[in-house]
């Protein structure tokens, strides 16, 4: 079963969060049990990818979020 809208949007504020701070304790978007697990996979410039891992409630999710592609030029 995939991230609901909500969990999505909680998803991306907790990898937002890791970002900051990649010693944080971060929270599971879905049973909201400390210790959620993110791994980053991504293949930049092109895209972005976590895996989320629960230990409490057996999440196992992946979030893409695309880059856009590179910029070409400045304008004149």
């Amino acid at each position: 079963m995939g991230l609901s809208a909500a969990e999505l949007a909680a998803a991306l504020a907790i990898i937002a969060r890791r970002r900051a701070d990649s010693e944080a304790v971060l929270d599971c978007p879905r049973c909201g049990a400390a210790g959620l697990r993110v791994a980053d996979r991504s293949a930049r410039p092109h895209a972005e990818w976590y895996q989320l891992s629960c230990a409490a409630c057996g999440l196992e999710e992946t979030i893409h979020i695309p880059l856009g592609p590179p910029a070409s030029g400045g304008l004149d």
